[in-house]
């Protein structure tokens, strides 16, 4: 445990009223969505000064089924609280965390409240959050779903896919860029949902579980010939990680792409064992023709919103990327 630092970075009394309020209504019961939100409607009414609560990220240790954890904003920082009985051992799985406090409960045994950092720069701790206490915070391949990409302000893109799940009952939940920023964002606000993180690759592959790999490339010879490459240098790289989960590979083409152009250059990428699952680009042909060839191949159509109206013909599934939760609340009006 590290020593305590002359400012804390967050009220011990704050601790204190959240840990009771969960020991108070979560302890020997299941922890579901329902109780999480019970407990979210319960905090309102708490006098906190130094501490937002998140109860969409409250979890249990994955061995101590009386400890607890819930990310939290500080006035400074995000924190990590891990909240047990002082029966349970320190965690196991975060080293060095820093002590908050020792309290009494007031109807039951002292508890023990320590805090990790934990914004989207903690990488390491984000990371050992979505590994060993729940992996449903692992980004995942788009599968059968539909997605809208959304590239900033993460934490308001999960806001906007939960408004759109409730109304419609879809998970559109993607997001681009920041792969631990994109998993940090999601434990905050509780989506166990499956949502998929996506980056750009030019030369290196990055080195994290990304669950989308998208490149640009023409569609000649010499184009296809290096997104072959690239999706090699995927596997391999994901393979020195230990990666065993699944990712999508989509290619954009950088030129005006007919529904007869697809084709072939489909039929070579999945011959050779390269197929994508989306494609994207700027599409030169009939979209109603090009939307028939990617179902044929069981392929997602990918667009840019471009601010105005969306592509229509898009029946079945797509993918649209947009900047920000503003543009894509303009598409899902649009397509859902």
């Amino acid at each position: 445990m590290t020593p305590v630092p002359l400012h804390l970075p967050l009220r011990p009394s704050d601790a204190t009223e959240l840990a009771n309020l969960i020991f108070d209504h979560a302890e020997g019961k299941p922890l579901t969505d329902e109780l999480r939100q019970r407990l979210a409607a319960r905090a309102g009414g708490l006098k906190l000064q130094t501490v937002t609560p998140w109860f969409g990220s409250l979890e249990r240790d994955p061995v101590h089924p009386s400890a607890y954890y819930l990310a939290v904003d500080c006035q400074s920082s995000g924190q990590l609280l891990y909240m047990a009985l002082s029966t349970a051992p320190t965690s196991s799985i975060y080293y060095k965390p820093l002590l908050i406090g020792r309290m009494r409960r007031h109807n039951g045994p002292e508890m023990v409240i320590n805090a990790i950092p934990f914004g989207p720069t903690d990488r390491e701790n984000v990371e050992t959050f979505a590994g060993r206490i729940h992996g449903a915070f692992h980004p995942q391949p788009q599968g059968a779903r539909s997605t809208i990409t959304v590239e900033e302000d993460y934490p308001a893109a999960f806001g906007f896919f939960r408004t759109v799940q409730k109304r419609t009952g879809k998970n559109l939940a993607a997001l681009a860029g920041d792969y631990h920023g994109a998993v940090w964002a999601a434990i905050r606000a509780g989506w166990r949902s499956g949502f998929t993180v996506a980056t750009e690759v030019n030369e290196d592959v990055p080195e994290a579980a990304y669950s989308r790999y998208s490149i640009r490339t023409a569609a000649t010879e010499s184009g296809l010939r290096r997104a072959e490459e690239i999706h090699e240098q995927i596997r391999r790289a994901r393979a020195r990680l230990k990666i065993a989960r699944g990712f999508d590979f989509e290619i954009v083409f950088e030129e005006g792409m007919s529904g007869e152009g697809l084709r072939e250059a489909l039929e070579r990428l999945r011959a050779g064992a390269h197929a994508p699952q989306l494609v994207g680009g700027e599409w030169g042909g009939d979209m109603g023709e090009i939307c028939e060839v990617a179902r044929a191949f069981q392929v997602t159509i990918s667009l840019r919103y471009g601010g105005a109206g969306v592509a229509r013909g898009m029946a079945g599934k797509f993918n649209y990327r947009v900047k920000d939760v503003a543009e894509g609340e303009m598409v899902a009006e649009q397509v859902l």
